[in-house]
């Protein structure tokens, strides 16, 4: 859950042996920082995004701001990913 014009931290952990890109549907998030290995990185580049890929074992800071209330959904952006189940839904108020 979440509330609309909250700002909210979110921390993205990788567990699995691969990248995986995540999505977002109808929210944008900013990247504070990533980390792997115990190594933290800021972003290359400060912008709106809706996708950010998260390597093997890394960990994604993102900042994201929900503009308006609804049901929004999240996944994997690879297909198959996506519908064995890494995905889940947000309910904005």
């Amino acid at each position: 859950r979440s509330t609309v014009g909250d700002v909210e931290l979110w921390e993205i952990k990788n567990t699995s042996g691969m990248d995986h890109p995540f999505h977002i549907h109808g929210g944008q998030f900013q990247i504070v920082e990533r980390e792997l290995h115990g190594n933290k990185t800021p972003p290359s580049f400060i912008g709106w995004k809706d996708t950010v890929n998260i390597a093997n074992k890394e960990i994604v800071r993102v900042k994201m701001r929900q503009s308006f209330a609804g049901l929004r959904m999240y996944h994997c952006h690879i297909l198959e990913h996506e519908d064995a189940g890494m995905m889940g839904t947000l309910q904005v108020s």
